[in-house]
């Protein structure tokens, strides 16, 4: 029996183990990158750039690059909690809420960092923004009410994709913000971006339509569970009532 209880212990713990303390961990590096943006952004309405000629551009450019260090290791977290969690065939409610939130987060900020520094355009970040704050509303309104649906191509191919853009993005560009044509280089950059962002709404449509099903189909049982308690209520008073008369009716004379 010992042995028995030791090892669903062991089983408990692994479930609510590794993958969870990575998601907790990307989770916590969101706090410098927080500090280290707003410092940054305070810098740029100053009209400091990016540079190594004056001492704020040199504070610009450690901070830029420090933060661009934070999300790769966050990136690398969220691979690995995936690959733990996979491998061990381990999920747990934690997981299921705050995994996706965390990767959101470390996008969603990421993409307002290189937004601040205009190497990403403002309207790709704020239609990503209201795709996942609809899109992660939703989800976690149906894991509350135990409804699970399954991530679709278009969303694994879209978070591997903007992952990978973002960091192309925040490596390459300040590279070539000074050619002539940075613009245009800058463009090109950003297609990835646009590609990932066409995709994420797709995936987010698809999601959508899958929770809602998910959703009505739920309140559908509410409701015919309801009704049908109230009915067999109903029939039960019926039949008390019925008895209750029988009851009362005078007997007949001997």
């Amino acid at each position: 029996m010992k042995n028995k209880s030791q090892k669903k212990q062991k089983i408990i713990v692994s479930k609510f183990g590794v993958a969870n303390w990575l998601t907790v961990l990307r989770m916590l590096l969101m706090i410098p990158f927080i500090v280290f943006l707003s410092t940054s952004f305070g810098l740029i309405l100053n009209g400091v750039q990016l540079s190594y000629k004056t001492n704020k551009g040199i504070v610009l450019s450690i901070l830029y690059w420090i933060n661009v260090a934070i999300f790769i290791i966050a990136m690398i977290t969220d691979f690995l909690d995936g690959f733990y969690a996979r491998k061990t065939k381990t999920v747990s409610s934690f997981g299921k809420i705050f995994d996706p939130i965390a990767d959101k987060v470390a996008t969603t900020l990421m993409l307002l960092f290189l937004a601040t520094y205009n190497f990403v355009y403002i309207p790709i970040a704020i239609l990503f923004i209201i795709r996942d704050i609809i899109v992660d509303g939703t989800r976690v309104y149906a894991v509350k009410k135990n409804i699970e649906v399954s991530a679709n191509w278009f969303g694994k191919i879209k978070t591997i994709l903007v992952s990978l853009a973002l960091v192309v993005i925040s490596i390459g560009v300040p590279f070539i913000s000074d050619k002539s044509d940075y613009k245009y280089i800058l463009f090109y950059f950003n297609i990835p971006l646009i590609i990932g962002l066409l995709l994420a709404w797709i995936s987010g449509i698809i999601y959508i339509i899958k929770y809602t099903k998910g959703i009505n189909k739920e309140l559908l049982q509410s409701y015919t569970k309801n009704d049908s308690n109230a009915t067999n209520k109903n029939n039960q008073d019926q039949n008390n009532n019925n008895k209750s008369n029988q009851d009362s009716s005078p007997s007949p004379n001997c």
